[in-house]
């Protein structure tokens, strides 16, 4: 979906390109960066997702791309979380390509980074689904991250 979007977005900015030309302006190049549970869900990690509308993104974009951002979105049953700029992500956290257009880059954050920040930030929502990941065998990613920023991983056990 998100593809599919990234895709969009790029086209529109293109032709919103040529016809800003005229004004001397134009939409600058962006990079969208996906957290949150959209992140887990295009990288369709193995655990039982709650199906959420909210998209978590944060980027470079000016408003006008944002605008049209969160059109496609919705036009796809989501919404853009006005509040995404306020998630805490772990610092050291690694990013996957999902999208390179002419003026979008399209990112999302890697699974590790965003169960440790659900884990670390909203424990009780969160505890099944980590629970979960935990019992299938956390990566050694996710335990150098646990350690890092000294997640008690007992109170998911």
């Amino acid at each position: 979906m998100l593809l599919e979007v990234a895709e969009k977005l790029d086209q529109w900015i293109a032709t919103e390109n040529v016809a800003l030309r005229g004004d001397g302006s134009v939409l600058a190049p962006c990079r969208i960066r996906i957290l949150g549970q959209m992140a887990l869900f295009e990288q369709h990690v193995q655990l039982h997702l709650v199906a959420t509308q909210d998209v978590d993104a944060v980027g470079d974009y000016e408003n006008a791309v944002e605008r049209e951002l969160a059109r496609l979105l919705r036009a796809r049953g989501k919404e853009l979380d006005p509040l995404a700029r306020e998630a805490w992500m772990p610092k050291d956290t690694q990013y996957r390509r999902l999208f390179t257009g002419t003026f979008v880059k399209l990112d999302v954050a890697e699974p590790e980074a965003v169960l440790i920040s659900k884990a670390l930030k909203a424990p009780a929502k969160n505890r099944a689904l980590i629970t979960e990941y935990l019992a299938q065998g956390a990566s050694e990613r996710f335990l150098a991250l646990a350690n890092r920023y000294k997640l008690n991983l007992e109170e998911f056990l």
